[in-house]
């Protein structure tokens, strides 16, 4: 049985994730209130993924050296603030800046969110654990998009600051909450300072690896990030038989059903299949998804959105494995860094997009899958090869 704080940080995931969805849909009104074209889109994303994703590593340093729970309830308040601000500003620079407030807050909640997840999974499930505390991001991922929809249904932007009320209950929440996270740290921050004398074989960083892994994921959230950025924009010029925010909630929905599926999967048949099956997935259900009418377009948008997120989990596992000493870094990097230096496709890919036109770039994206096969071929199969803290480690 899963420990209940599993699921409360779950929700968290949730809630701070809202913002990642949301962002996709307000940014073709934004883009028309301030005259932005496909570069400065990217360039917004860019930002977003940044100061939410780019920098985790640096809070994730912060989380290994020092108990910060606090930045929880923190996270929780500023991404829901940063985009409810969004519908204030009138020129590209305050944009950039408060988006950049938003992705900050979430930045500041993932590692130590991971980082307690990881302290009270079971022995033996941390692919199960990591895919209860991902599920909640991808399902507020996939959430994301209706509620941005529902809050600019009452006055356009003039009324998008509703999507704040998710991260203060939130962050409420977690302020109650805050001593009983403090009490989980300290029982595991001792073993994890014993854990550089004390951790079995097979418990030392792997470096090498991680690059490889962290290339893997790069490339993954160059496609992800390209669908759901411009899938807005592509639907909504090519063809108009759904809405484009539904379809990008039923990919991002679909994501935490892959996630939810892809951590056993990976606990039984090793991280790295798990990895080369989502990509073999994703290769074959990207081009039906762009190329095909009517009702294939919902389907395929599900199953692409399951393939491809199916590997998040694992991979968040895969790093904590590769660098066992480094728990709150590994999680940064996996979570935050490869996530946000993939966001930099999305801006290259806007501006090729504005030479020679959104259909070639998403046909180029439906291609990137095989190089993501080709890395995950380069990992190690790492498989039962968890981390063991000797008992002696845990009892001093």
């Amino acid at each position: 049985m899963f420990s209940p704080f599993l699921w409360i940080l779950s929700i968290g995931h949730l809630v701070v994730d809202l913002a990642q969805g949301i962002l996709p849909i307000l940014t073709p009104l934004l883009a028309e209130k301030l005259s932005l074209n496909y570069f400065q889109v990217g360039v917004v994303a860019l930002a977003f993924n940044f100061s939410s994703a780019i920098i985790q590593p640096a809070f994730g340093v912060l989380s290994d050296c020092y108990s910060m729970p606090w930045l929880m309830p923190l996270g929780l308040f500023l991404s829901g603030l940063g985009l409810a601000l969004t519908g204030t500003v009138n020129s590209f620079g305050l944009l950039l800046f408060v988006v950049l407030l938003g992705g900050i807050g979430v930045a500041g909640y993932h590692p130590e969110g991971s980082k307690v997840a990881h302290y009270v999974s079971e022995k033996g499930k941390a692919g199960s654990s990591m895919a209860i505390f991902s599920v909640g991001g991808n399902v507020g991922f996939g959430l994301g998009p209706i509620l941005a929809l529902f809050a600019l249904s009452f006055s356009g932007l003039d009324s998008v600051y509703g999507v704040a009320i998710p991260g203060v209950l939130a962050g409420l929440f977690f302020l109650i909450l805050l001593p009983r996270f403090k009490e989980i740290l300290a029982k595991g921050t001792p073993v994890q300072k014993k854990s550089k004398e004390h951790i079995a074989r097979g418990g030392e960083n792997k470096v090498a690896s991680l690059v490889l892994l962290l290339l893997f994921i790069i490339v993954r959230s160059w496609i992800h990030y390209g669908l759901i950025y411009f899938i807005p924009f592509y639907f909504s010029d090519l063809k108009s038989a759904f809405d484009p925010g539904f379809l990008v909630s039923m990919f991002l929905i679909a994501g935490a059903v892959g996630t939810v599926l892809g951590g056993p999967f990976a606990d039984r048949f090793g991280g790295r299949n798990g990895l080369l099956v989502s990509m073999a997935l994703s290769l074959v259900t990207i081009y039906p998804l762009l190329h095909l009418s009517g009702i294939f377009i919902p389907i395929f948008a599900f199953v692409v959105g399951a393939s491809l997120i199916s590997s998040f989990s694992t991979t968040v596992v895969f790093g904590q494995r590769l660098l066992p000493q480094n728990i709150g870094l590994a999680s940064g990097l996996t979570l935050g860094f490869g996530v946000g230096t993939g966001s930099i496709g999305v801006t290259l890919l806007g501006a090729v997009a504005d030479q020679v036109g959104l259909p070639l770039v998403m046909n180029v994206i439906c291609l990137l899958p095989l190089l993501g096969i080709i890395l995950a071929l380069t990992l190690p199969d790492i498989r039962g090869q968890e981390p063991i803290v000797k008992e002696e480690a845990l009892q001093q």
